[in-house]
This record gives structure tokens, sequence and C-alpha cells, in this order.
């Protein structure tokens, strides 16, 4: 099984997806995704890790069929590494603006922060 085949096999027989809705979480057109489950165009790598990243798949098995499809749990120093490399690449400059001054606060200011978020988290 080639990695078109793979794409294909994990966004309509595992995630159950139609083109257009898996496109739309990857930020792709369905033109593209119908592309690249067809083989006419290679899938980009920025793309293997989006399907990675927003799925939860294992990059060995998506790449190359190896090991599960999903992947395993991570722990939260895990999860904070990848997220953190996700953010350095993107263009997001208030996300990391936003990162960059939270950790200059004091405990005491991180303190009124987190309870912010709880409450917005308990409204939500």
């Amino acid at each position: 099984m080639e990695i078109y085949d793979r794409v294909k096999y994990l966004r309509k027989d595992f995630l159950h997806l139609t083109q257009d809705e898996f496109s739309k979480k990857l930020n792709i057109s369905r033109a593209n995704v119908a592309n690249i489950e067809s083989g006419r165009v290679s899938i980009t790598e920025r793309t293997i890790q989006d399907i990675c990243r927003i799925f939860s798949i294992n990059e060995d098995w998506l790449r190359f069929g190896h090991g599960d499809i999903e992947r395993p749990p991570m722990g939260k120093g895990n999860e904070l590494v990848e997220l953190i490399a996700d953010l350095v690449q993107t263009d997001d400059d208030f996300s990391k603006q936003f990162i960059i001054e939270y950790l200059k606060l004091s405990d005491d200011e991180k303190e009124v922060i987190k309870k912010i978020m709880r409450n917005v988290k308990e409204y939500l």
C-alpha cells in the first residue's frame, strides 16, 4: 500500500470523513485531497505533519505502513514540545507573542490568568 492509499483509507474508512470534511480540517482544497488520494500529486511534508497532529496518527504508519495507525497518547511534556514546535513554524505572531508575554509574568500574575481561563472554560 502506498502513502496515497493510506491517506484515502485513513480519511474514508478510519475517520469516516468526506474529502470536503477532511480538506477543511487540514486547510487544503478538496481537489488537493482527491489528487493526493489518486497519486496524481505527492503529499507535502506539511500535510503529512498536519494529518498526524490533527488526527493523532502515527507518522511511521502514514509514511511507511509501519506500526499502529493511531499515535499513542503523549505525556503532557511531549505534547507541549510538539505544540511549541508547531507554533514556531507558523506565522501566528499573536500566539507567539502571547506565550512570550505569559512566560514573563510573575507567579501571582499567572494565577490571575489561570483563574480567568478556568472561568472561561466553565462558562463554555
